[in-house]
């Protein structure tokens, strides 16, 4: 459920006055039975920022300098085809410090497709990947997040491929808004040790998705949060 917040909130996340407050969540976080990981069982207070749909530019180099500039970290889950559009931008992710992940080559619905063009999706993928930046992704983000039972389990597609499906717990649906001040309230509201958080810089217009990240990233900051990878995060779980 959404928050209603007041003026004075708006304004004073707008400006990085006091931070709005979501009540950090301590129970349990959830790593599915099937091996979709959407969120992880942690003991401290650390969260995965994840943007999807990149490398696009200019907005994906916006990301990284604000990442840079507040010191933390996050996950690009990356389009094979943007890669070899972009490989620039992939490689500085990975030189900057931040983990890729798989996002299919051509952002198709995975489960609307027959084994085997999922199989090159992943694949071709993973080697546009590689081929920028030296590293085999081993998380895969299925487009739009549509899965079906091909895509599920240790004998999955993506697992014979040597890719741990990751999913999210928090999103603020970036792609339907133009307001940086709705996707940083949305986001926040959700935010719980162990989220992994949706974002987008790829697919469209993300300038609202550059400003509301550096809100969000000094308010979760100002909260007591860590900023971590989906591979650190991963580590983390108890």
């Amino acid at each position: 459920m959404i928050r209603i917040f007041s003026a004075a909130l708006l304004v004073g996340l707008a400006v990085g006055g006091t931070a709005v407050r979501a009540t950090p969540y301590s129970g349990s976080a959830d790593l599915q039975s099937d091996q979709v990981v959407s969120s992880v069982d942690v003991s401290e207070p650390v969260v995965a920022l994840t943007f999807d749909d990149g490398p696009r530019d200019p907005y994906t180099a916006q990301i990284l300098d604000v990442l840079r500039d507040q010191g933390v970290v996050a996950t690009f889950f990356l389009i094979g085809e943007n890669v070899v559009r972009h490989p620039s931008l992939a490689r500085r992710i990975v030189r900057e410090g931040h983990a890729v992940g798989n996002h299919s080559f051509t952002h198709r619905s995975l489960p609307a497709l027959a084994d085997g063009q999922i199989r090159d999706e992943i694949e071709n993928a993973a080697q546009a990947i590689k081929a920028a930046t030296g590293l085999r992704p081993s998380l895969l983000r299925p487009p739009y997040g549509a899965m079906d039972s091909r895509l599920r389990g240790p004998r999955s597609i993506p697992a014979a491929r040597g890719h741990t499906v990751v999913l999210w717990s928090a999103q603020a649906s970036d792609w339907s808004t133009r307001s940086a001040q709705r996707v940083a309230l949305r986001t926040l509201t959700q935010v719980r040790p162990g989220s992994i958080v949706l974002l987008h810089d790829g697919g469209g217009d993300r300038r609202h998705v550059v400003t509301a990240t550096r809100w969000m990233v000094a308010n979760l900051s100002r909260r007591g949060f860590k900023l971590v990878t989906v591979p650190e995060l991963l580590a983390m779980q108890r």
